[in-house]
């Protein structure tokens, strides 16, 4: 069971990320506000190659990843969206991180959207997950408009999280 790529959207292209892609990734994983709210924190571009390579080795191991967004109209890689996997659960955990410069446009949830469409349509897991800090009103806003529901409050790394969630209806 694997989402097939890429994923394209009406202004987005979502695909698995390339060596190429590392520059432009450690732009986004190297902002100190886009990474706020983000476990890992800020890289440098070495991690932000091993993370990358990372989510390739994830997609050939489970079927589904986080890939890259690709702006259509610019080119431009401009962050991430897709699946990691809730070791919990076993369920595919919903996550995206955009570019500061984007942020308003309405990436993530067009990027959202798709990546939740593709898993119900290619994965048999009846739920997704996500976890978002309970400050990070921008995130939270868009699980809102997905239909994400809060189910508990967990730990993540010593700092609180909502874990959401969202049935295949």
């Amino acid at each position: 069971m694997t989402i097939p790529l890429p994923i394209e959207t009406e202004r987005l292209l979502l695909r698995e990320f390339e060596a190429g892609d590392v520059d432009a990734m450690a732009d986004v994983y190297g902002d100190e506000e886009v990474m706020r709210h983000v476990c890992i924190g800020v890289l440098d571009r070495e991690r932000t190659a091993v993370l990358l390579e990372d989510y390739r080795r994830a997609q050939e191991q489970h079927g589904f990843s986080t890939w890259a967004v690709v702006e259509k109209e610019s080119g431009a890689v401009v962050g991430d969206a897709g699946f990691g996997l809730y070791a919990p659960t076993g369920e595919p955990e919903l996550g995206f991180t955009l570019a500061a410069a984007v942020w308003g446009r309405g990436y993530a949830l067009e990027a959202a959207r798709a990546c939740i469409a593709a898993a119900f349509a290619h994965l048999p897991h009846r739920r997704l997950v996500a976890k978002v800090e309970p400050e990070n009103e921008r995130s939270l806003k868009v699980a809102e408009r997905l239909g994400m529901q809060t189910v508990e409050t967990i730990d993540v790394d010593g700092r609180p999280h909502l874990l959401l969630s969202l049935e295949r209806s």
